[in-house]
């Protein structure tokens, strides 16, 4: 069922959501009278009955975000915290952002959406205009005929609208999703795809891009699983760019670290990212000013060097097996499935060559550190244990697509390997973090 107009009686807690025609039902009854508030007892009154035609072009809400109200929205939100004020303040061009936030509010529903998205999920609003933003700065680094720059800021902020046709309650839920929850979360892509690509006067990229913001090069992601070659760039630059906001807010912000700190990170993934984009994003954030701080105490530093040569023997045994996985697939399948296989150990074997941490000279840097209380080096220690939850991270999405594999493909000889290779993966046991150490921040990505 379409959760928008519980959302929208949402909205009428604080601005008044007024029904301008008769609201009916697909026989011509009758349900909302014109001039009516859209509250909780008449959202029960809509959601019982398939509509004449959709809510949202029988209602208007009172004081619809505008330009100025959406540069406000920009500047209050950016500048509440450091890095992106900095960002801001240097590298924004004023003039720039007001014109698209003026073309963006030509679109009457996209306003309305956009909207109730501002007061019914804040938080995805917040994402929506940090995506945007930060596209206008990247995209002028990229060549003029790659990005439609204005279009691409109208597909940021309304990569989420298909929220607001979710169940709120599914949005906030705590504990895990069901499998039907999760497929209502997985369909806001194609929800909000559907809205777009009906507005008069938008180029087809837009709603294409937001159709594929979810969409991994690999194959990996959602709605549609489909591989890097048929993705558009401006999917591909939102993919980027709500992953580094999702990121920094889930597990930076909360321990006051800095967008700069997100830069092992986005280079672990450099190569299976809209590449040109990832590379100016990691200039961007190194223009940040460094924080001049680590989170290892001395006194701790001993735990944390041992913690982190844990991990670098267990990366290294897992290498070793995904390197059997990719001499049993070979280099070139027809099954899209087994191309996504390949993929994934492309890029784990790719990360860990670039970041230069499985190997005999680390293990080495490690114990020098150690050895001469090189407290100057901890922020590189620091660096390196994010590329390699980087990497574990992408050893486990590799497990979950071994089981996927193995049980839509027919069983040969590559299976036999593949099941094999499987069950080496899941009796290795990931090294425990010490309880000691994980109050620091860096144990908590």
């Amino acid at each position: 069922m379409d959760a928008y107009a519980s959302h929208l009686a949402t909205v009428n807690e604080v601005q008044d959501v007024v029904a301008t025609d008769d609201i009916c039902n697909a026989q011509g009854q009758i349900l909302v009278k014109k001039g009516s508030r859209i509250d909780p007892q008449m959202v029960d009154k809509i959601t019982r009955f398939k509509l004449l035609k959709p809510l949202e072009h029988s209602v208007v809400i009172e004081n619809e975000l505008n330009t100025e109200m959406l540069l406000e929205c920009f500047s209050v939100y950016l500048g509440s915290n450091p890095c992106t004020a900095f960002i801001f303040e240097r590298f924004t061009d004023f003039g720039e952002l007001k014109s698209f936030c003026q073309y963006f509010c030509q679109f009457t529903l996209l306003r309305q959406k956009l909207t109730v998205l501002s007061l019914s999920l804040p938080t995805v609003f917040e994402q929506a205009m940090f995506c945007a933003w930060l596209g206008t700065i990247l995209t002028r680094k990229l060549p003029p005929n790659q990005v439609d720059r204005r279009e691409f800021f109208i597909a940021a902020l309304c990569h989420d609208i298909g929220m607001v046709h979710i169940d709120g309650q599914v949005l906030s839920k705590d504990s895990a999703l069901t499998l039907d929850e999760w497929k209502q979360i997985q369909s806001h892509p194609v929800i909000g795809f559907n809205i777009v690509k009906e507005i008069p006067g938008l180029n087809s990229n837009v709603a294409k891009a937001i159709l594929e913001h979810h969409e991994n090069l690999d194959g990996t992601g959602y709605p549609r699983g489909k591989l890097g070659s048929a993705l558009c760039h401006e999917g591909q630059l939102l993919n980027l760019l709500d992953s580094v906001n999702a990121i920094f807010n889930k597990h930076f912000r909360p321990f006051k670290r800095s967008l700069r700190d997100l830069v092992p990170i986005v280079q672990m993934n450099q190569h299976s990212r809209f590449g040109l984009a990832t590379r100016h994003l990691i200039m961007l954030l190194r223009e940040l000013p460094p924080q001049n701080q680590n989170c290892i105490p001395h006194e701790l530093a001993d735990e944390v060097i041992a913690a982190v040569k844990e991990r670098n023997a267990y990366i290294a045994k897992c290498a070793d097996i995904s390197a059997a996985i990719a001499d049993s697939i070979g280099l070139r399948h027809e099954e899209p499935i087994l191309v996504n296989l390949q993929n994934a150990v492309i890029h784990i074997s790719m990360s860990i060559a670039q970041s230069g941490i499985v190997n005999s000279a680390f293990i080495r840097w490690l114990d020098q550190i150690q050895a001469e209380q090189l407290t100057y080096a901890y922020n590189e220690v620091e660096e390196a244990y994010l590329m390699m939850q980087e990497i574990i991270y992408h050893i486990d999405k590799l497990k979950r697509q071994l089981q996927l594999c193995l049980e839509k493909i027919a069983p040969d000889n590559v299976t036999e390997t593949l099941t094999k290779s499987l069950a080496q993966l899941n009796q290795l046991d990931l090294p425990q973090i010490q309880p000691r150490l994980a109050k620091l921040w860096m144990f908590n990505v």
